[in-house]
């Protein structure tokens, strides 16, 4: 039974999802973020951590379009790489709380929520803790323009799409 640990982030009330423990970087509570005007309402913001511009991503925004309240918002920064062989890219995700380290087994592995709909398109799998379903991210999808054109024209599972969910005992998923 293949095992890995995850960081839990708390998107809203009812949202949860996860990233690998290799993945997140860094905790900023209370962050100072810089509104960047003209830009989608997931992707308003960016911060500035180790010399580098970071984009800020909303996820609670771009699946439900209610926004994060920032007097409760924290970022985790998280780092993802295409290949093995290529550069590490960097992002921060905008959330509520503090997260929570889990190890996630094949035995927690459930169906992604129904709702919101958009769980389908940044998901690589999901896996229940505390009753919650808990969507594991597909980071280099969501920093992609992919967010910005699903709204308009949802990816459509039959067609162009390499994307499916992993069961965890695939190393892609941490």
């Amino acid at each position: 039974m293949a095992e890995a640990t995850a960081w839990i982030v708390q998107l809203s009330d009812d949202l949860y999802a996860a990233v690998g423990e290799r993945q997140m970087v860094h905790l900023v509570e209370d962050p100072i973020l810089e509104h960047v005007p003209y830009t989608p309402v997931h992707c308003r913001h960016i911060i500035l951590w180790e010399g580098e511009l970071l984009p800020v991503i909303d996820l609670t925004a771009w699946l439900t379009d209610q926004v994060t309240e920032s007097a409760q918002a924290s970022i985790c920064v998280v780092r993802w790489q295409e290949h093995a062989d290529t550069v590490p890219q960097y992002g921060a995700l905008l959330f509520t709380g503090i997260p929570r380290k889990k190890q996630v087994s094949d035995h927690h592995v459930c169906s992604l929520p129904a709702q919101p709909a958009g769980w389908q398109a940044i998901a690589l799998s999901s896996f229940r803790h505390d009753d919650q379903p808990v969507v594991i991210l597909d980071l280099p999808r969501i920093f992609s323009n992919d967010l910005v054109t699903w709204h308009e024209a949802p990816l459509n599972p039959y067609q162009d799409n390499t994307h499916t969910v992993q069961p965890l005992e695939s190393p892609e998923v941490f």
